[in-house]
């Protein structure tokens, strides 16, 4: 009985962290952690709330997120949720699982075809990148291979071009960012973005941030998405843009694509 109880203790201790999400979330209130303990993605923007309470709390992405924060003018909208960790994370120690999930993150040539939910088409699934290839230099044309890594780094640099059915084509420089039990992604436009062949966002400023951590109770998502000095809706000469909408769809889309590699 003794070995008994020491196997399991060793077999559900495998995966714990030492660290709770609740720890992450100090500003969430209850109604809203109850949510995300369930299953429920939680989201928010800036131009209705103060959305710092779905920023984890000494994550890698405060920084980047303070600077946002502190935009006179501009919005940002995040996203959070908590997955279980799968089955075949079993048997696969800590730095292995965090092996895996950083090379999940880079697979960025499969951000091809993502879909997101549109609400203009009457909430039906629309592609939001008709194209993506990792590269190595803000080059359109240097196209590379998605990148495997044996050892996970503290910080790596590359590129990826996205052709997007809203902004046409953009290339972003991604930066990664790992430490124990948590990895970060960053994405900024180094291209300027257009809508309809019209000058929209500027280079520069669109960030675009995804932190993932490992917690006692499953793995943590937290997504900011945001454009620096726009409003939160363009109003061109016979349209108006929804900027809002639109980093909202693209920061849960990138939430979907990368917890979806989880299954």
């Amino acid at each position: 009985m003794k070995r008994l109880i020491v196997l399991i203790i060793v077999l559900t201790s495998s995966l714990l962290f030492a660290s709770s999400v609740k720890d992450y979330f100090p500003l969430m209130d209850e109604d809203t952690f109850a949510l995300l303990l369930s299953g429920e993605v939680v989201s928010d923007s800036s131009d209705m709330n103060d959305i710092s309470y779905l920023v984890p709390k000494d994550s890698l992405i405060v920084d980047s997120y303070n600077k946002i924060s502190n935009y006179e003018k501009g919005f940002a909208v995040a996203v959070a949720a908590l997955v279980p960790y799968p089955d075949k994370f079993q048997n696969l120690s800590k730095e292995e699982i965090q092996k895996e999930l950083f090379n999940y993150s880079l697979t960025l040539s499969s951000l091809s075809g993502l879909e997101y939910l549109s609400h203009r088409s009457g909430d039906k699934m629309k592609v939001l990148f008709e194209e993506a290839s990792m590269l190595s230099s803000p080059d359109k044309k240097d196209k590379i291979s998605d990148l495997v890594v044996e050892n996970v780094p503290e910080k790596m640099e590359c590129y990826v071009y996205l052709k997007d059915t809203s902004f046409g084509k953009n290339v972003y420089k991604v930066r990664y960012e790992s430490r124990e039990n948590e990895m970060a992604v960053t994405l900024n436009n180094t291209s300027e973005m257009k809508f309809m062949g019209v000058s929209l966002v500027a280079e520069g400023k669109v960030i675009m941030l995804m932190d993932i951590t490992l917690t006692d109770e499953g793995i943590l998502f937290a997504g900011i998405g945001s454009v620096k000095d726009k409003p939160a809706k363009v109003n061109l000469l016979v349209y108006t843009v929804d900027l809002k909408e639109s980093f909202m769809n693209r920061i849960t889309a990138l939430k979907n694509w990368y917890l979806e590699k989880l299954k």
